[in-house]
C-alpha cells in the first residue's frame, strides 16, 4: 500500500492488530503465485458480524476474527448447501468490547 511516490500509505482498521500496510514477504509470494485471496471487510461489516455472533451463538470474537466472519457473510449466498465454511476464531473479544462498547455510544 503505498502513494503515487512510493511512500507508504496510512491505513485504519476498527482492530488494532490489522492496522497496518504491509504484508510479509510469504503472504506477497503466496498472492502472486495464487495459492491465497485475500479479502478485505469494511469497519461496519465487521461490527456487524461481531454483534451477530456475539448475540447468536454467544461467542464474542475478536475483532480480527470479526473480519473472516463478514466475509464469510458474503460467501455463504454464493455456496451450494453441501459446501461448508470453517471459519477459526484466535483471540477473544472482551479485548476489544470498549472499542464496540464506545461505538456503540455504550459507557461501560
Amino acid at each position: 500500500m503505498s502513494d503515487e511516490g512510493g511512500q507508504v500509505s496510512d491505513t485504519h482498521s476498527i482492530s488494532a492488530g490489522l492496522d497496518y500496510p504491509g504484508v510479509g514477504p510469504e503472504h506477497a509470494l503466496w498472492k502472486d503465485v495464487g495459492r491465497v485471496n485475500y479479502v478485505a471487510a469494511d469497519d461496519d461489516a465487521v461490527l456487524e458480524a461481531f454483534r451477530e455472533l456475539t448475540h447468536v451463538e454467544g461467542i464474542m470474537p475478536a475483532l480480527e476474527s470479526a473480519h473472516a466472519l463478514a466475509h464469510a457473510r458474503v460467501l455463504a449466498p454464493q455456496m451450494r448447501p453441501d459446501q461448508h465454511i470453517v471459519v477459526n476464531l484466535s483471540g477473544r473479544g472482551d479485548k476489544d468490547i470498549l472499542t464496540v462498547a464506545k461505538l456503540d455510544g455504550i459507557e461501560l
